[in-house]
């Protein structure tokens, strides 16, 4: 089965329930490759980060493994993608943006994103990028491309691997380990918690609406 199959949160864990054998080389290279530049532009890592852990919640997969190949493919990306940056420097991007394919995948407004957010907090947001979306995708090939102390990176970069995957984990192996409790709310309360939703983001758009008359 081909990355491009592999597009539906379903699909993964279908396929990594039916080939456990593999399932955590699986779920190794699928972290590796969402923080290793150019490929963090268009590998979806919170895919493998769910998958693997509703898995594990439902007891067809090692938590414990799943937490180590997760973790150890994320550190390890990053790593390869600020070594990446430190060696080709500011171009980087711009080789990459010529690319066919990868270019339409390069967004210029998340790249100066990354770059102000990095000149503004150095260090700190190396560890704040695995918790901001986009941002990850490029703050580690940025921390080499600004020469950041490899020590510095390598410290904030893995607390910041443990917490944002760890977010995902945990999310992730509650819901597996209590799917009978969770489908059994959503059966019950579905109706509630809808109305409850829409009542939420009337207000939110009413209280938006209202600003924006004021100002």
């Amino acid at each position: 089965m081909s990355f491009a199959e592999l597009v539906s949160l379903e699909q993964l864990i279908g396929y990594l329930e039916q080939h456990r054998q593999a399932a955590y080389t699986v779920l190794f290279l699928g972290a590796f490759f969402e923080t290793l530049i150019p490929f963090s532009l268009a590998v979806l890592g919170e895919l493998f980060f769910l998958s693997g852990a509703l898995l594990a919640g439902m007891g067809v997969l090692d938590v414990w493994i799943v937490a180590a190949v997760l973790y150890a493919g994320g550190i390890l990306g990053d790593n390869a993608s600020y070594w990446i940056g430190r060696h080709y420097g500011p171009g980087l991007f711009d080789r990459l943006a010529r690319w066919p394919g990868i270019g339409r995948l390069l967004h210029a407004d998340n790249f100066r994103r990354g770059l102000t957010f990095f000149e503004r907090h150095g260090a700190l947001a190396v560890f704040s990028a695995r918790l901001s979306g986009p941002l990850s995708w490029v703050m580690p090939a940025l921390a080499g491309m600004f020469r950041l102390e490899y020590s510095t990176f390598l410290r904030f970069n893995t607390m910041g691997v443990i917490t944002g995957i760890g977010q995902f984990l945990a999310l992730g192996y509650f819901f597996g380990n209590h799917l009978e409790t969770v489908f059994s709310w959503i059966e019950h309360f579905g109706t509630v918690l809808g109305a409850v939703i829409c009542i939420g983001l009337s207000l939110v758009t009413w209280r938006y609406v209202a600003l924006r008359r004021d100002n």
